[in-house]
This record gives structure tokens, C-alpha cells and sequence, in this order.
């Protein structure tokens, strides 16, 4: 998949060394920051827009439409969870993939 040579729309969220998530609709009331180090990927791709940037206390964070999806700090809960799904569906697991 081939991602346009453009710069994402959502930069204007990186302001003065921070990115701020807020967005009124999905959270009223309530709005989310991160201190950028660097940025490290800033495209727009067919689908959506994507920045990873470097924070000083998160480590790499994956923003998708200016909406932050992970970060190195918080990645485990989200590999717990999607593991505890598979291990909890099954009766009696010996051995387990996850993709």
C-alpha cells in the first residue's frame, strides 16, 4: 500500500513540543497530552492519517486520524487483553498463537 508524499492534516494537533488528543465527540470534557521528542512518521495514506512520534515519558506513539492507538508504555495492556480473549474462550490451551 502505497501512502501519499504528503504532510498529514493532523500535524496542527503538535503544537509548541505537544500533541494534544481532544476531540469533543468521542470524549466530552476531556482532552489527552504528550510531549514530542521527535517526529518520526507523518503521512496520510489512502485510508487515514498516520503520526509516530517519539514522547519523552511514552516512548514511540501511533496516532491514526489524530486519535492515539498505542504507545511502547501502555502496548502490554493491549497484548494482555487481546491474549486473555483467546485463553478464556478455550477450555484447556497448551499452546497459543496470537497475530
Amino acid at each position: 500500500q502505497k501512502t501519499k508524499k504528503t504532510k498529514s492534516s493532523k500535524m496542527n494537533q503538535i503544537k509548541d513540543g505537544w500533541f494534544m488528543e481532544k476531540n469533543e465527540k468521542l470524549w466530552p470534557g476531556e482532552a489527552n497530552s504528550l510531549k514530542v521528542k521527535k517526529i518520526l512518521f507523518n503521512q496520510k495514506s489512502k485510508f487515514q492519517d498516520v503520526v509516530v512520534f517519539e514522547s519523552t515519558n511514552h516512548g514511540r506513539v501511533l496516532v491514526l486520524d489524530g486519535v492515539i492507538q498505542t504507545t511502547d508504555k501502555d502496548e502490554c495492556s493491549y497484548q494482555e487483553m487481546i491474549s486473555n480473549l483467546g485463553l478464556y474462550a478455550h477450555k484447556n490451551p497448551k499452546k497459543v498463537l496470537i497475530i
